[in-house]
Parts: C-alpha cells; structure tokens; sequence
C-alpha cells in the first residue's frame, strides 16, 4: 500500500513538472513559432526584433528608391532609433549632407524642408 502512495506522489510531482515546463517554455520565454515557420524568409522576425519606427523608415526609403538619408537632431539623439536605422536600412546610408531627412511626427519641419512622405509614426522631408 505504501509503495503505491509512493508511485502516486512520483507520478504527481512529474506531471507537475512537466506542467511547468510547459509553462516557462510556452509563455515566459516569449518564444513565437513564427520565427520558426519561415526562418529563412527575408523578413522573418523582424516586428519582433525592430520597433515600427525603423520598419517603417526602411519602408519609406524602398518606395522612394533613396540612396541615403538623414535623421532630425532629434531622432539622432533617440539612440535606440539611430542605431537601428543605420544598421537595419544598410545598403542605404545615412549621410550628413543627404536632402531626404526623417522627422518624427511630433516634429516641427522646416520652411525651407518640403514634406514628400508621412507614415503611421515617421514623416519624409526633402531639405
């Protein structure tokens, strides 16, 4: 009798463990089997990897065929923003001198800056 109450606690306790795991795995890892689906893709994971904003630049810099870029002063002094930009629209450069320059929509744009371009969180001027 004793043995069987044993081989019930195991049997809880492992059942209980799995349940755990399950749980770390599933929702506190923050593991999406969307990556998985379609690894190799060219833009697999990206919503989770990027915020909007620099998916967004990327997006408007490939409709408007731009070779480079600038960033407002305060879009360069987002640094999470600055550096993501540079790196997730490479071949496109950011260039001081560049006359396409992205504002947020916050942002004042200039008399001498006419806008060519707004999306859901950045605006595109030509300065």
């Amino acid at each position: 009798m004793a043995e069987v109450k044993i081989k019930k606690i195991k049997f809880f306790f492992l059942v209980l463990c799995l349940i755990q795991l399950f749980y770390i795995f599933h929702f506190r890892s923050d593991f999406k089997y969307e990556i998985i689906k379609n690894p190799f893709s060219e833009n697999s994971g990206i919503s989770y990897a990027l915020s909007a904003e620099v998916i967004e630049s990327k997006l408007i810099l490939k409709k408007q065929k731009a070779i480079d870029f600038n960033l407002s002063e305060s879009l360069k002094n987002d640094t999470y923003f600055y550096q993501r930009s540079i790196e997730f629209n490479y071949p496109t450069r950011i260039n001081k001198t560049s006359k396409l320059i992205f504002f947020s929509l916050e942002e004042y744009i200039p008399n001498n800056c006419n806008e060519i371009e707004t999306g859901k969180y950045l605006k595109l001027a030509k300065c």
